[in-house]
């Protein structure tokens, strides 16, 4: 006859059932063991739990399994793997205890029971005791363990995607240096603009000529960006004055191809002293500085940027003042004009009816007219003064933003390396850079690793024929996972042209694709593959592992579809 077997746990899945068994249990000692659904109860310690309730509690002690998803007096112990086991009397907890050591757990279970024995026979047991939904100071330090091991993966997976960013962002530019070597260019701050016709002769002499200019507003993002890998001072001010208005952007093109063009510009602007002009007198001529010497300055101090505010508006007051004046004057003698004129109009008229009483022989209507007196009298006034115009009122802004005094600020910035002149070109004028080369897209969209048996090679290569716009990389490894993976060959023809014995079943073919839309993953995972990342973010460090920044830069990976990739190879 066969024995029946003994059930060691209940299983608990919701908070009902959780305060039943509580309820129903305060004059017993439970241990539940705490999981999550995705990683499921800890097996490891069954042997001993059989000990526990058959052995050692005596039928005194209920074991619990409970699953924490949606428990919310326990949700501190939710989304972890590690097991977690508490012990509670009364509806108290009295222990916790984590992770999995046979030998640790027995003497906790042991002291447990041993503390409950004493407090049933009547026995007084004085140890601290909390709520199910109250942490312990143990349990506190340990989250806060756990929070701050959090946080440092956190910081340490942004940095390393920084990291991966950064060199995708240079690999970029360095796939665009040897189409852009003829053109260059030079970023005016707002308040050096003049300096860009007041240095056009040099460009001229040097063939040097300007083929692209664009008055671009910048944020702070965009700016550091067109000065990547530059040497601008991007110290506070001079960060402020280049967002304080419209910057401008002069692209030149080099005619003498024989000339590194990034060298002859900062050599122009950077080390060359401004030539003399024989035609000009000494006082006439521009300081015998480097342009970049001459245009650049120094950011005020906060006093000194107020009072010539408030010179300025004295200034400016002066001026409105002595406008009116000249307004009035000009005001006055037009009035005086048209007064006269008015007179001498007046004069004309009645000499004109004295010609016709003459012509018409009314003599007598004729002596009347010359006896009548002149009436002089005009309805013209001359102004004594104008009318009061309302003041504009400048409000001064006691949150206004005045950056440390003494900080360099350029008058304007130009690369000093192709791969600077690279970036900052394709940011300023990137329909000029189109028509050189078409730049890899700086930022890849959401993206996972996707390995499929070597076996399903032709078919994976059938299926993803119709989604080839969303396969951003793809080669054979050999791999048993994805941090072990070697790279053997970049396309399935070229795998094939190569003739040797390889093990299949060592071997994989993976896909980097796109998750923008779902449908070439959907296609994939039919195949059944042997491996799928599983989000995004886990599918940015894994595709990292096979695939660098200048994979398949000397061989078309997608050859087995006939095309070249539009978001690496066009």
């Amino acid at each position: 006859m066969a024995k029946k077997k003994i059930e060691l746990f209940i299983n608990i899945d919701n908070e009902k059932e959780f305060e039943y068994m509580l309820a129903h249990n305060l004059e017993r000692l439970i241990c539940a063991e705490l999981h999550s659904s995705f990683a499921g109860p800890c097996t490891a310690l069954d042997h001993l739990f059989v000990k526990i309730k058959l052995d050692w509690g005596d039928g005194k002690v209920v074991l619990l399994r409970v699953c924490v998803d949606e428990i919310q007096s326990l949700s501190r112990f939710q989304c972890q793997s590690e097991p977690v086991f508490l012990f509670i009397v009364n509806n108290k907890i009295t222990r916790v205890f984590r992770g999995v050591n046979n030998i640790l757990f027995a003497e906790v279970a042991k002291k447990e029971i041993e503390y409950y024995n004493k407090g049933f026979e009547g026995g007084l047991v004085e140890r601290p005791s909390y709520e199910i939904g109250e942490a312990s100071p143990e349990e506190q330090e340990w989250l806060k363990t756990r929070l701050l091991a959090r946080q440092e993966e956190e910081m340490l997976a942004v940095t390393q995607r920084n990291q991966r960013q950064a060199a995708r962002k240079r690999h970029r530019a360095e796939l665009m240096v040897p189409h852009l070597k003829h053109i260059n260019f030079v970023l005016f701050w707002p308040h050096a603009k003049h300096a860009h016709p007041e240095l056009y002769e040099r460009w001229d002499i040097n063939n040097i000529v300007m083929v692209g200019r664009e008055e671009i507003y910048l944020t702070k993002e965009i700016a550091e960006d067109v000065l990547y890998a530059g040497d601008a001072p991007l110290n506070e001010a001079s960060l402020h004055m280049l967002l304080s208005g419209p910057a401008l952007a002069i692209c030149f093109r080099l005619l003498d191809e024989d000339k590194h063009f990034v060298s002859l510009v900062r050599r122009i602007l950077y080390e060359e002293l401004a030539p003399l002009d024989e035609s000009k007198s000494l006082n006439e001529q521009f300081p015998r500085k480097t342009a970049f010497d001459l245009y650049k300055t120094f950011s005020p101090a906060k006093e000194d940027v107020l009072r010539k505010r408030h010179e300025d508006k004295l200034k400016r007051r002066d001026e409105a003042l002595e406008k009116r004046a000249r307004r009035l004057s000009e005001m006055q003698r037009l009035a005086r004009q048209a007064i006269e004129d008015a007179i001498q109009a007046k004069r004309a008229q009645r000499e004109q009816q004295k010609l016709q009483l003459l012509k018409a022989g009314n003599l007598s209507a004729l002596e009347k007219l010359r006896q009548e007196p002149f009436d002089e009298r005009v309805d013209i006034v001359v102004p004594e003064e104008l009318p009061e115009e309302e003041e504009s009122s400048e409000e001064e802004n006691y949150d206004e933003y005045f950056p440390p005094a003494g900080l360099v600020i350029p008058g304007f910035y130009a690369p000093p390396n192709d791969i600077a002149k690279a970036n900052g070109l394709a940011i300023l004028f990137p329909i000029l850079v189109s028509e050189n080369v078409t730049p890899e897209p700086e930022y890849l969209p959401p993206h996972v690793l996707v390995m499929i048996d070597m076996v399903k090679r032709y078919k994976a290569i059938e299926t993803m024929a119709n989604y080839k716009k969303e396969i951003i990389h793809m080669g054979i490894f050999k791999a048993t996972c994805p941090t072990d993976a070697v790279h053997i060959a970049y396309s399935v023809k070229q795998f094939d042209s190569k003739q040797r014995n390889h093990d299949l079943e060592s071997l994989k073919l993976a896909f980097m694709v796109s998750v923008k839309s779902d449908l070439a993953l959907l296609e994939l995972t039919d195949l059944i593959p042997f491996h799928v990342s599983r989000d995004p973010t886990v599918g940015e460090v894994e595709c990292t592992a096979l695939f660098s920044v200048d994979y398949s830069d000397h061989y078309n990976e997608f050859e087995d579809f006939g095309i070249i990739n539009k978001y690496n190879k066009t």
